[in-house]
């Protein structure tokens, strides 16, 4: 049995049987929706990516080139970070004449987002600094 410190205290553990331990394990391998989870935070989980999911919050819609404008950042980096996003279903896109409109898709991230955007935890960044 391999020893254990965290914060230079010996861990007593573990705690669980190794039957216990085996079902831990068993389970967790089940858990497929944890990859989707871990792939859909991967990419809202980029700076620029998350910026554009609240700009399409606070103005319901932008088109790739009002974004790149407020990003400070290439039209095509903002559509391949568009691109990122429609693939994962967390925007959608209208076209009118030749201008392409994104907005936000409603689901269970990006409503965890919006709520996310306004948190205490979020709004007091500079205690995290």
């Amino acid at each position: 049995m391999k020893k254990i410190y965290i914060d230079g205290k010996l861990c007593v553990g573990p705690t669980f049987s190794q039957a216990e331990l085996l079902l831990i394990k068993r389970n967790l391998a089940q858990q497929k929706p944890l990859h989707t989870l871990a792939d859909l935070l991967s990419a809202v989980g980029n700076p620029q990516r998350l910026s554009i999911l609240y700009l399409l919050h606070a103005h319901r819609e932008m088109c790739v080139c009002d974004l790149a404008e407020v990003l400070e950042i290439t039209d095509s980096a903002v559509s391949q970070h568009l691109r990122r996003l429609k693939d994962k279903k967390l925007v959608t896109a209208r076209r009118e004449g030749q201008t392409i409109f994104y907005s936000l898709v409603e689901r269970t991230l990006t409503k965890a987002l919006l709520k996310m955007f306004t948190a205490k935890e979020t709004t007091e960044q500079a205690l995290l600094h």
